[in-house]
């Protein structure tokens, strides 16, 4: 996986900020990018400081530069960072953010 600077390198490019969909489940979120003309190898996912900062270079032209998607996302403390998964397919990104154990929710039964 390239590191952002790598991407990011006095690069005359189009940047633009990719569509995302957020969708929260008990045991964590999934967000899905639309980075079209972007292989896996082209991705660069970053976390630091609670900021997950993605960076995709695309194979796609605009006005005959290369396209570059860059979004940026604050993680709240209740997140399992270093369980964080993500896969590339098909234009989608789709990241796994899971949820730290005591920010879920958990059922008590009362007997």
């Amino acid at each position: 996986m390239p590191e952002l600077a790598e991407i990011e390198e006095k690069c005359e490019c189009i940047t633009i900020r990719p569509a995302a969909d957020v969708v929260e489940t008990p045991d964590g979120m999934e967000l899905t990018f639309e980075i079209p003309g972007t292989a896996a190898d082209q991705v660069a996912l970053e976390i630091r400081e609670r900021l997950l900062t993605l960076t995709a270079k695309s194979s796609l032209h605009r006005r005959g530069l290369p396209v570059v998607y860059k979004r940026a996302f604050y993680l709240s403390d209740a997140v399992h960072t270093a369980g964080i998964t993500a896969k590339a397919a098909d234009g989608l990104l789709t990241v796994w953010v899971p949820k730290a154990e005591n920010a879920r929710t958990h059922r008590i039964t009362v007997e």
